[in-house]
């Protein structure tokens, strides 16, 4: 179902970049496999959830880095979605609701209401993964 993600050149590379407690690549494979097992038991396109999920942070640069240069320091929250999507399309086939689920799981700072609920879904995962790990961040503090 993800294979092809997650083997590939460009997607590894997110190994590369911290985020939050771990890389990047740690943080979208939890997203992913939390909005997979919702949707999963919640008889939704588990599919999508899972790609869009993989997908959803598919940027390759230190947000922290970039994040420090930017005045306003809100950019790299609105923008990621639209340069993880072009790199998604770039890389791997995307559907509409795997698109949709990509750009917008920054809901509602993003303020694009979600079209489908396995966008919800992956948005809310986020969430959850992000608490869990600053709370591993603390946890080894």
């Amino acid at each position: 179902m993800v294979s092809d993600i997650l083997t590939h050149e460009e997607f590894l590379k997110l190994k590369e970049y911290h985020h939050h407690a771990g890389h990047i690549y740690d943080h979208v494979t939890r997203v992913s496999y939390i909005a997979y097992r919702i949707s999963k038991a919640l008889g939704l396109d588990y599919y999508a959830a899972a790609r869009g999920g993989l997908l959803h942070d598919f940027f390759l640069y230190d947000w922290r880095e970039r994040k420090s240069q930017d005045e306003k320091r809100s950019s790299h929250g609105k923008e990621h979605p639209y340069i993880a999507l072009e790199n998604a399309q770039k890389y791997f086939t995307v559907n509409a609701k795997e698109a949709d689920i990509i750009v917008k799981h920054m809901f509602p700072k993003t303020l694009s209401l979600p079209r489908y609920r396995e966008s919800f879904i992956v948005s809310l995962s986020d969430k959850i993964a992000s608490v869990y790990e600053y709370l591993q961040r603390f946890k080894r503090s």
